[in-house]
């Protein structure tokens, strides 16, 4: 309703979305509020999910600039509200993740459909281990688009919000690159050779088994991560990734 009312709104020139208080942007608020409305045999689950992969389509397609501040912890829900985005901001500070498999579910809010388009196989080993990225990474895995110290958001704030109404999207773009650092890969990226060759499989039964056969720490740290997660969940997220 409140995006209804900004496109309509020629005042409005773009949208800026921030956490509240220190923490992050969002992380776990639907879970919590799907749980207390469980214990009650209410129908939260029905309404919620409905309405908000309406709301990430809206972000999507939104016509005017949409930033989002994806500082701090930035998981499940939040992504929805800010990876549609169309300018997408994370920080040194952020700690991006899906890790849903390990609740017995699988990537939602569109997370799957962002994972699909990640590079090679790393939204396969993100959607599937449920492993956090950092600000650099979420850039390589097309999840943010720039990188900004935590220090300067303030700072770009007062610049986007100064910005005429009508502002377009280079505009923007231009704005935040002033305050970026210019990363777009982290630690992640730099082992995507493996990663590749691991999750390339169609099956969750030929990516463990890969797993098992090479001899590397990275490899046992990845099958543990795997062995912690819900087999169903992980069968479901493959298959929606596929």
């Amino acid at each position: 309703k409140a995006l209804d009312d900004f496109e309509a709104n020629p005042a409005v020139g773009l949208i800026l979305l921030e956490g509240a208080g220190e923490r992050g942007l969002c992380a776990g608020g639907d879970i919590r509020a799907l749980y207390e409305s469980a214990k009650v045999r209410g129908d939260l689950g029905k309404i919620l999910w409905r309405e908000e992969y309406i709301l990430n389509d809206r972000i999507a397609r939104f016509p005017k600039p949409y930033v989002a501040f994806m500082d701090g912890i930035v998981m499940g829900g939040g992504v929805g509200l800010s990876a549609h985005g169309s300018h997408r901001v994370v920080t040194e500070r952020t700690r991006l993740a899906m890790p849903e498999v390990g609740l017995g579910f699988f990537p939602d809010v569109g997370g799957t459909f962002l994972l699909s388009r990640s590079p090679g196989e790393i939204g396969t080993y993100f959607g599937l281990t449920g492993q956090t990225m950092n600000g650099p990474d979420a850039v390589y895995a097309h999840f943010a688009d720039a990188v900004v110290p935590s220090g300067k958001l303030a700072a770009l704030r007062e610049t986007l919000v100064n910005l005429r109404a009508g502002v377009d999207a280079a505009e923007v773009k231009a704005a935040i690159d002033r305050f970026a650092t210019g990363e777009t890969a982290g630690p992640v990226a730099a082992l995507q050779p493996q990663i590749d060759r691991w999750f390339a499989h169609d099956r969750m039964q030929d990516i463990v088994a890969d797993l098992q056969r090479d001899g590397s720490e990275l490899a046992q740290s990845t099958l543990k991560a795997l062995n912690e997660k819900s087999p169903r969940g992980m069968v479901v997220a493959l298959k929606l990734l596929r």
